[in-house]
């Protein structure tokens, strides 16, 4: 998904560029999400980790994965202020 600015390698996806990814987070941040829901990302550049341990089936964890991780970094930037 080179559009989206990530492409995948070695068992994870990595954000190569801004792109037009809907999701949050800085060049570098690399992630995974299983079939069953669990994810988790590495954001380096930020110094942030987040782990989602959902056991639902992929389609359905969509909208928990968005929200967990916009409320993260919505908190650094909270923080931040």
């Amino acid at each position: 998904m080179p559009a989206a600015g990530q492409s995948f390698g070695l068992g994870f996806a990595v954000r190569t560029a801004a792109g037009r990814n809907p999701l949050p987070g800085s060049i570098g941040t690399f992630y995974w999400t299983g079939a069953y829901g669990t994810t988790f990302w590495i954001d380096p550049g930020e110094k942030l980790i987040g782990v989602l341990m959902i056991q639902v089936p992929l389609a359905e964890t969509g909208p928990y994965r968005r929200a967990m991780r916009y409320l993260a970094y919505q908190a650094l930037l909270n923080a931040r202020e």
